[in-house]
């Protein structure tokens, strides 16, 4: 009988132990993870940052209020997207809040803020468009920043500026503009469940179920390009691409557009962003016969190649894209004239009556002053990047603020009049809207279009 009741109160103490032992968990855990410490799942009424400041914090000063988190995991609801662009990658977008806190939404960008492309006019392009709405009294309850991380035109900083940011807690990508660093980081991104808004038009924007572009695609600039040249009565081109890591299949989408029109380039020339002189380039195309220069390269490059043109006295057809970046412009002088280019965008110089015009010109003049000359059909795409991200965060209306929830809203989108292109409609299973260009040409240093929208 002892025995018994000795075994019964050992067993009574060891189960005591462990409930001890589990409890004494519960509390650390509860300490460690206090409910209500992140106020990320509503709109806040209160502790908004003013207008001023509240779009422009840098991502290099640390974890702000609004940042704190962790980046999530991918959820469920997967998207799968078909694009002509080939391999089509499926991701999930974190239905956790991840930043959103007291008020604000957080949202990053990694920029070529050094090195031989100036994109902090992109950067600050995004900023006036929240800043406009900050002003207003934000959406929904809710006031926008942006982080901005500098990828230096270089892949391995824009690799580290995609890790700074995800450690930030940014609730997206938004309108960043970074050369080298779209086609690797795009998809990096997008498996770690972060949507991305806007960009150049690289080809992985168009092949990831998380990736929203306005604007069109490069490797249908490509074949839009060589298209017109027939309309141009192009017969031997000579071709000048930017080497950045995304070109390869923009180029053969220019060559299969003049191959099957007849035309035969005569040779294709890829040059770095940091090529100082294109005396040789010049000199090569017109002892090879070139009647015409197809080119696809920064505004910079373009004012050496102008340049060197005007320094051999040879001034063939010109068409190229991205040409009219006013600032840059100024160094092209009467070698752009009559150049040919064409626009996913309206073009800004003749349509300044435009409403939507007047409102982005004005809002980067009045935000931005310094970067009004250098605007160009770059910062009219992360401008609307900006609003389109926006209008999406609009339409959740009073739900939770998640990446997932914010996915949901931009497949909802369709018909989207933005007043700048064609209208765009977006789904879960199609990401590429924006197909349509308007043909520019350079009349004695001001953009004249000539045609309609013109649809690939």
């Amino acid at each position: 009988m002892s025995s018994g009741r000795e075994r019964v109160a050992i067993v009574f103490m060891t189960i005591s132990a462990i409930m001890t032992l589990i409890l004494g968990a519960a509390v650390v855990y509860e300490v460690s993870h206090p409910r209500g410490q992140v106020e990320t799942l509503s709109p806040a009424s209160g502790n908004q940052q003013g207008a001023s400041g509240a779009s422009s914090a840098a991502a290099g000063s640390g974890v702000t209020a609004a940042s704190r988190g962790t980046a999530g995991v991918a959820g469920t609801g997967g998207h799968a997207v078909t694009t002509g662009g080939g391999a089509v990658a499926v991701s999930s977008a974190s239905g956790s809040a991840v930043g959103v806190s007291r008020g604000l939404i957080t949202v990053g960008g990694i920029y070529d803020e050094t090195g031989p492309v100036d994109a902090t006019v992109e950067r600050d392009t995004v900023r006036a468009y929240f800043d406009l709405v900050n002003a207003k009294g934000g959406i929904n309850g809710y006031k926008f920043q942006l982080l901005d991380c500098d990828s230096g035109y270089d892949p391995q900083q824009a690799h580290q500026c995609s890790d700074r940011l995800l450690s930030q807690g940014v609730l997206a990508i938004v309108g960043w503009t970074s050369v080298n660093g779209e086609q690797p980081e795009t998809p990096y991104l997008t498996g770690k469940g972060v949507p991305v808004i806007g960009g150049l038009g690289v080809p992985a924007e168009f092949a990831s179920a998380l990736s929203y572009p306005q604007t069109a695609a490069f490797e249908t600039y490509g074949t839009a390009m060589g298209t017109h040249a027939a309309d141009l009565g192009i017969h031997k081109p000579g071709l000048v691409l930017l080497n950045a890591n995304f070109i390869k299949p923009v180029e053969q989408a220019l060559l299969n557009a003049l191959h099957k029109h007849g035309i035969h380039e005569t040779s294709a020339n890829e040059v770095d962003a940091t090529k100082a002189d294109y005396t040789d380039i010049v000199v090569k195309l017109r002892s090879e016969g070139a009647d015409s220069i197809i080119a696809a390269l920064d505004p910079y490059s373009y004012a050496r190649l102008f340049q060197a043109m005007d320094r051999q006295s040879w001034h063939p057809k010109f068409l190229g894209l991205g040409l009219d970046k006013k600032s840059a412009q100024q160094q092209y002088a009467s070698a752009v004239y009559n150049a040919e280019s064409l626009t996913p965008v309206l073009e800004v110089d003749e349509h300044q009556n435009v409403a939507a015009i007047g409102e982005y010109l004005s809002t980067v003049k009045k935000y931005y002053p310094n970067q009004y000359s250098a605007l160009d059909v770059y910062t009219v795409q992360q401008w609307l990047a900006a609003k389109f991200f926006v209008d999406a965060v609009a339409k959740i209306g009073s739900h939770p603020v998640t990446r997932q929830a914010l996915v949901t809203a931009m497949n909802s989108i369709k018909g989207w009049s933005n007043g700048l292109t064609v209208p765009l409609s977006y789904a879960a299973s199609r990401h590429d809207p924006n197909r349509c260009f308007q043909w520019t040409r350079n009349q004695r240093g001001t953009w004249h279009t000539y045609s309609g929208w013109t649809c690939f």
